[in-house]
């Protein structure tokens, strides 16, 4: 009977009615043990009515080290179709649920999990009931969170129960429906049921004692004595409620204790509700099937053919907690011997026995541990190292393990903990490979956690402990200071790891020697270099430092080599953002592209968003902007899932950038102070840059150039409070363009004449020299600023809207000098080249300026910034949903590469159609570029 949960029904039945319909739906039950979660649960299982599958698992706290657990037990049901899935995710379910020994990867389980799911609901509709959520192993919570997020026009629902004070179960972006206490009148109706004869004075004490909570309710009222009830008898003593629960049910369950076998002491300490394992630790099999059915007759047990499970956690913690520590080890040996050996739970109940340091079992765990790692359990093997590092005997086993375990906890997002496992193993390690391990995973938190200066410093200090031993992980480290480097605003110190690469052993030595050219190059745009440096430039371009000789004997671009392969790993590659918007060649984009594709397909989403960002930072170049918008908000949507911050704030400013430059002016100051939200507490120099810089262009598109300047000033000034030593040189022409249109042309040349004209980097990069020549011409007279103009014009392969602005700056020069003709030539160049990337706000300057010069727009504003009949009608999913699609691929393989299930994106291409005009696939194709 539920009373008092009017609201809580009607929404369930939103739910039930959604599912029929065809939409999906996600909600997490929230609320304190007893209050009534797991009934609600039950209820909407028994109302799905007829034509509505329902599937269902618990989280089991024992069973939370066990990687995928509560997930194979959702999914039974369905894995016969398993088979039928793309192979990638076939085999990660095999691999997951124990079916096959090679490694999976848990997000790639997950998509499996999403597709299964979907094609099982093509034939009804799927309601997935998850108990005790808080209890979830991380891989299975990871895995329905994903689905749960994921959920669109399948016909499926997906429910959660998390009690209130236990694990945390964090669920972004998924409902939260929170149960409070009943309310007083709700409660004395349920408590009327229960106890119509009971004494009045006995009811308002219950209802008094109970708080609203249901549960405290049922087992209090089943545990008085009719002549309690009665009011013959006294009530025991008031108690807190939790307390009291557990000791109420500790005492219904002491007789069933004290049974020779304690087979519910061995269920308590099995957690998984096996019988058969159960009755074989308890070893008389007559005796323990009688124990538990006395103990389900008693109401603390459900019992079945197969399970028997506590009818409440509480129950299991009170009969587990109450048994002397020696009856505890007992029980667990009894189930580690019954278990046998090759099942990880064997080990853990040898775990739970142990009491002093046993080698043997540190050494299965750690087996286990490695087992879990292959199979995405990252959390499952943190559990399993840090217990074996407690029963290791030697302080070097020790240290090595805590030092796994730290490495574990950091990719499973458990930054906190890895940090005290670090601090544990720091005094322990005393050999220089196991201590440059420790300060690369220290080093790795602390770029992740936004101080990308002191990640830098440790960094360095791990690379410097085996440089002449292990020369490819003091390179690796190196490449990964290099970027808390780059992050952080430290080009001296950027120079500093050049040098280091430089002096490393010659392991793989076109690809260092490559680094140290392309950290060199970056290093040089502040005036810093290596101490063995040339001062030249040429040193630069030798090994591919500048963009004429940025490619070594096999043609390739330093950035290229790196993202080449099989298995890409974007968290060692060089620098990102910025110093591709200097090196933005098509080879570039293609090749940053193509390890996008490679972890789609391995379903790395985890790795998605440090590809995906300078993937972004290409085409904010290169083109097409619409692509860089959907690229840009799946790869943000995807680090705040997964707690990457400081590539967060990165994609936040670029797509502030995007919106400035297509004149969304609302939609980049909010893009632009959620990444400063980010960046400024943590000291992320390069997004602070990056979005100033945003905002900056933003006041120039809007007309508002004093503003500009302000904004501007504060990245490209050396007073500036958002200054970065490479973004300085990229905004300058941005303010220089910002001073002379507010009228304040000798703020524009304090600034430049900081800059040194004969500087190798400007004078041998044409990104770069072009914006020098753009700057330098607004500020020259005369015959000097025109040939200035037409020097920024002469190198190709230019960002088609840096061209552009140039085009209108010259024309609108020209039109000043009254020389007509030849403006309204420069002016159509501009309108042409910035309406073919959407850039508004200047595509309309264009055609005001013609206008003034006497001319006709050849676009219209009509026709601005629409290409391809109506893409930009289209969402950022929905464009990436066209794309695939006109490539040829099917919505099983689209689905794929984007992590959806087939029928959202078959539901996205239902509402693309009629936004382009076109009624099949075949009409797509060709819509592809880019």
């Amino acid at each position: 009977m539920l009373v008092g949960r009017e609201c809580e029904l009607r929404r369930l039945a939103e739910v039930t009615a959604g599912v029929r319909q065809g939409r999906s739906h996600a909600l997490v039950l929230r609320g304190p043990a007893g209050v009534g979660k797991s009934a609600l649960l039950q209820h909407l299982a028994d109302h799905a009515g007829p034509g509505v599958r329902v599937l269902s698992t618990v989280g089991v706290e024992s069973e939370a080290e066990l990687p995928f657990a509560a997930l194979h037990q959702l999914l039974r049901p369905l894995l016969g179709a398993a088979d039928a899935l793309p192979p990638p995710q076939s085999a990660a379910l095999r691999s997951a649920f124990g079916m096959d020994t090679a490694p999976a990867d848990r997000f790639l389980v997950a998509l499996a999990a999403l597709t299964l799911l979907s094609e099982a609901s093509r034939a009804e509709p799927l309601i997935l009931l998850v108990d005790d959520a808080h209890w979830l192993d991380s891989p299975s919570a990871d895995a329905l969170l994903f689905v749960a997020r994921r959920l669109g026009a399948e016909g499926v629902a997906v429910v959660f129960a998390v009690r209130d004070g236990s694990q945390p179960f964090p669920a972004p972006g998924v409902p939260d429906l929170r149960l409070s206490p009943l309310e007083a009148d709700a409660a004395r109706s349920l408590l009327t049921h229960l106890l119509p004869e009971a004494a009045p004075a006995v009811r308002e004490r219950l209802l008094r004692e109970a708080g609203g909570n249901p549960l405290a309710l049922v087992e209090l009222s089943a545990a008085l004595s009719p002549e309690q009830l009665g009011g013959a008898a006294a009530l025991p003593d008031e108690l807190p409620l939790t307390e009291r629960l557990q000791r109420l049910f500790r005492c219904r369950a002491t007789s069933l204790l004290a049974e020779p076998g304690n087979a519910l002491l061995l269920t308590a300490a099995e957690g998984d509700g096996d019988l058969a394992v159960i009755v074989r630790a308890a070893g008389d099999t007559e005796r323990a099937l009688h124990e538990l059915s006395a103990a389900a007759t008693a109401g603390l047990v459900s019992l079945d053919p197969e399970r028997v499970r506590f009818r409440h956690p509480l129950v299991r913690s009170a009969v587990y907690q109450g048994a002397p520590l020696s009856e505890r080890r007992a029980a667990h040996l009894a189930l580690a011997d019954a278990l046998g050996e090759g099942d990880d739970r064997h080990v853990w109940h040898l775990a739970a026995a142990a009491v002093g340091p046993d080698d043997r079992v540190a050494h299965l765990l750690a087996e286990m541990a490695g087992r879990s790692r292959r199979s995405g359990g990252v959390a499952t093997a943190t559990k399993a190292l840090r217990r074996a590092a407690a029963l290791v005997s030697t302080p070097r086993d020790r240290a090595r393990l805590l030092v796994d375990a730290a490495e574990c906890a950091w990719k499973a997002a458990e930054t906190a903990q890895a940090e005290a496992l670090l601090n544990e193993a720091e005094p322990l390690s005393d050999v220089p490979a196991l201590r440059a391990r420790l300060v690369q995973v220290r080093g790795a938190i602390a770029h992740a956690s936004g101080d990308p200066a002191v990640a830098c410093l440790i960094l360095l200090e791990g690379a410097r402990l085996v440089q002449e031993d292990d020369p490819r992980l003091a390179c690796e480290t190196l490449v990964m200071a290099a970027r808390s480097a780059w992050v952080a605003d430290d080009p001296a110190r950027l120079a500093e790891i050049a040098g280091l690469l430089a002096r490393l052993p010659a392991v793989t030595p076109d690809v260092r020697d490559r680094f140290v050219a392309h950290f060199r190059y970056l290093a040089g745009l502040s005036g810093h270099a290596a101490p063995d440096a040339r001062h030249d430039g040429t040193a630069l371009e030798a090994h591919g430092g500048g963009p004429e000789g940025k490619t070594g004997a096999d043609g390739k671009d330093v950035p290229v080599i790196w993202l080449s392969g099989t298995d890409p790993r974007p968290w060692v590659w060089p620098p990102t953002f910025l110093p591709y918007l200097l090196h933005a060649t098509e080879p570039l984009r293609d090749a940053h592209q193509h390890a996008v594709d490679t972890l789609r397909r391995n379903g790395a989403i985890g790795s998605l968003p440090m590809s995906l960002a300078p993937l972004v930072a290409l085409q904010l170049v290169t083109g097409p902007w619409p692509t860089a918008t959907a690229n840009g908000t799946e790869a943000l949507s995807l680090a705040l899932e997964t707690g990457q911050l400081g590539a967060a704030s990165h994609l936040r400013a670029m797509l502030a950038w995007l919106a400035a430059a297509q004149g969304d002016g609302d939609r980049c100051h909010e893009l632009a102070r959620e990444s400063l939200e980010i960046s400024t507490p943590r000291r992320i120099a390069s997004a602070i840059a990056l979005a100033h810089w945003a905002q900056g262009l933003n006041a120039l598109a809007e007309g508002q150039p004093l503003n500009a300047v302000k904004l501007l000033a504060e990245v490209c000034s050396p007073e500036g409070g958002a200054g970065h030593f490479m973004l300085r040189w990229i905004v300058l022409p941005d303010f220089v363009e910002a001073c002379v249109r507010a009228g304040e042309p000798e703020r524009a040349h304090h600034v430049l004449t900081d800059r040194d004209p004969l500087h190798p980097v400007p004078a041998n990069h044409p990104q770069l020299r072009s914006g020098w020549h753009r700057s330098r011409a607004l500020l020259a007279t005369g015959e000097e600023a025109e040939d200035l103009f037409l020097a920024a014009l002469a190198d190709t392969g230019l960002s088609p809207f840096e061209t552009g602005r140039t085009h209108l700056l010259y024309g609108e020069w020209l039109r000043r000098h009254r020389r007509i003709k030849p403006a309204r030539e420069q002016l159509h160049l501009a309108e042409a080249q910035l309406d073919s990337v959407g850039a508004l706000p200047w595509a309309e300057l264009a055609r005001a300026e013609l206008r003034a010069a006497g001319g006709r727009s050849t676009q219209g504003p009509s026709t601005a910034a629409v290409p391809m009949g109506g893409e930009q009608r289209l969402t950022a999913r929905e464009l990436q949903v066209m794309r695939l699609a006109a490539q040829g691929l099917s919505n099983g393989e689209i689905a794929a590469r984007l992590f959806l299930s087939p029928r959202t994106v078959g539901y996205h291409l239902y509402k693309i159609f009629p936004k382009l005009g076109v009624t099949s696939r075949s009409q797509l194709y060709g819509r592809s570029s880019g």
